[in-house]
């Protein structure tokens, strides 16, 4: 199985039509819903910031099954965060940690960074696994909105030990996690 690690380009974005969906609703945010060229296009170009954001995919025979965003870089204090989505046929298969090191030894060894944060929900136990076996450390508990707040009352109805609403946002804990660069000679 060959895998294959690279800047991901409008044109792979159309095969996100081709993922699977989350039934469980915490994860909704991860399923496209997109089903035009155009929708695909506006996503494709809101993570194409030229300083700001950079975007790369893992493909397994160039079918992408999992994208990776560099976002809130920070140039001066060499720092930035990522975000990972998983095509939901392919989760627990190991793919997000072998697009995570690909990407941290391509991040690391291309720009001027030395700090990698993330933010990954208390509930998702699948993504603090995959985190944490590559050397990310929790460093920090915050109470923040969920990304998802349009599927509010059923995520609550399943999950009300999870969640908090407050002035009818709902909250929930994310860990905020971090990796440094010379955590990378473990590997």
């Amino acid at each position: 199985m060959e895998l294959e690690f690279r800047k991901l380009t409008r044109k792979d974005a159309y095969e996100f039509s081709k993922w699977g969906k989350h039934e469980d609703p915490r994860f909704f945010q991860y399923n496209f819903p997109y089903t035009h060229r155009v929708e695909f296009d506006a996503w494709y170009f809101s993570k194409q910031r030229w300083i700001t954001r950079k975007v790369y995919g893992l493909f397994l025979e160039d079918y992408p099954i999992g994208f990776v965003t560099l976002k809130h870089i920070n140039w001066f204090r060499r720092s930035a965060e990522l975000g990972i989505a998983i095509d939901p046929n392919h989760v627990s298969e190991g793919f997000g940690t072998v697009l995570l090191k690909r990407y941290l030894s391509y991040v690391f060894e291309h720009y001027p960074l030395e700090t990698m944060k993330l933010r990954v929900a208390h509930f998702n136990h699948r993504a603090q696994k995959s985190y944490e076996k590559i050397g990310f450390k929790k460093v920090k508990e915050v109470v923040e909105p969920f990304e998802e707040q349009s599927f509010k009352e059923l995520v609550l109805s399943k999950y009300p030990d999870q969640f908090d609403v407050v002035d009818g946002v709902l909250m929930t804990t994310f860990y905020i996690m971090i990796f440094k660069k010379e955590q990378m000679k473990d590997w």
